[in-house]
């Protein structure tokens, strides 16, 4: 299985901040729903940019959300109050959609910025 990017480009070039052990831990996924969005075809370009920086995108977009659900239990605060304790949480989750379906939702939008103009994520048939 071919991994889109390396630690180096990483943070030389899409510029993130994660620690090597945590991109490391997440690149493989990354990688894995970037090939799967675009139906295979990221294999037969792996060095293009696009294809790089997408990657790097759902990386950062994993190693967030891992951190959201190890500290919050899965759930994002908006807002908390503090007399009356209230906590407010993002509702991220459309109706009936399992954590799964929401993780493959996040990490598609976060390919989509860079995979959008490449053709790569085109559904039809080429001829």
């Amino acid at each position: 299985m071919n991994v889109y990017a390396d630690y180096n480009f990483y943070t030389t070039e899409y510029r993130g901040g994660a620690a090597e052990e945590e991109f490391e831990r997440q690149i493989m996924k990354a990688s894995a729903h970037v090939r799967r969005i675009t139906f295979g075809r990221a294999d037969s370009c792996p060095e293009m940019e696009e294809v790089k920086f997408a990657a790097c995108a759902v990386c950062d977009m994993l190693i967030a959300d891992g951190k959201i659900r190890e500290n919050n239990s899965g759930r994002q605060i908006v807002s908390e109050s503090t007399d009356g304790y209230s906590v407010s949480y993002v509702q991220e989750k459309e109706a009936d959609e399992t954590s799964e379906a929401l993780l493959s939702r996040k990490a598609y939008k976060a390919a989509e910025l860079y995979l959008e103009p490449t053709g790569l994520l085109y559904m039809g048939v080429d001829e």
